[in-house]
């Protein structure tokens, strides 16, 4: 079995962090959730990368922030399963192709299931917001958008089908699963070929949706998953060290 290893994990440059989120002068005083947004914010842009050893001294000189907020907000990460404890300390937790695999294999299950009851339970405004995202999605790929508005994008149509299904339950779980799809870094709109790709298989599912067509809306979000694995397995050889395990 192969497993991903990272690069330098430890060399984390917190003062770009804060800079580069535009979040340095209001750091001060953060709240637990602040800083806990500001950390996720970090990991997905790889800025933490995984593995990546968190210093509570050299968080809180960095940041500006007391003990007790940043302990707080750390503590709900590792709660979460985004950090994880071992004999060093705190790390950003590190997924191997398995985990990855499987949050995917998770993913496509939950998903299906949204867009099979959307398409079974939207009403029309719901219908028409989905459609209405869709439509916007080719004028952000044709515009040259960047990958970052671009996952923005994405994830406005997936939230909507999400809230179309009228599950609350169902949307609880997804959100529990997308703090782990964080660790996954860097969007899969960085590879150019995957954008259009993208728009194609947004274009299908919402065509199910918008005809009612359960069975059809479920396999379209399964096959936009299963891509999207095989997407985000080779953004990950681009990124990381293999070695044999």
């Amino acid at each position: 079995m192969e497993r991903m290893e990272v690069k330098n994990p430890d060399r984390i440059d917190w003062q770009g962090i804060a800079d580069n989120l535009v979040l340095q002068a209001d750091l001060p005083g953060a709240a637990p959730a602040r800083l806990r947004r500001l950390m996720l914010a970090a990991i997905q842009s790889g800025a933490l990368a995984p593995g990546a050893r968190l210093k509570e001294v050299e968080l809180v000189e960095a940041l500006s922030v007391s003990r007790t907020p940043l302990r707080e907000a750390l503590t709900s990460l590792r709660a979460e399963g985004v950090l994880e404890r071992d004999e060093d300390g705190l790390r950003v937790r590190r997924l191997d192709w398995r985990n990855v695999r499987s949050l995917y294999e998770l993913r496509g299950t939950l998903e299906s299931m949204a867009a099979r009851l959307a398409a079974q339970n939207a009403g029309d405004a719901e219908r028409r917001v989905i459609a209405n995202i869709c439509d916007a999605e080719a004028g952000l790929v044709t515009g040259n958008a960047t990958p970052d508005n671009l996952a923005r994008h994405n994830r406005q149509f997936h939230n909507a089908i999400l809230q179309a299904a009228g599950n609350r339950f169902l949307v609880e779980s997804l959100q529990r699963l997308s703090r782990l799809m964080v660790l996954l870094g860097a969007t899969a709109y960085s590879l150019p070929a995957r954008v259009a790709a993208i728009r194609s298989e947004h274009d299908a599912i919402n065509t199910a949706i918008q005809a009612g067509d359960a069975d059809q809306a479920a396999a379209a979000m399964q096959r936009h998953l299963d891509t999207a694995l095989t997407a985000r397995l080779s953004l990950l050889s681009l990124t990381v060290d293999v070695e044999p395990d």
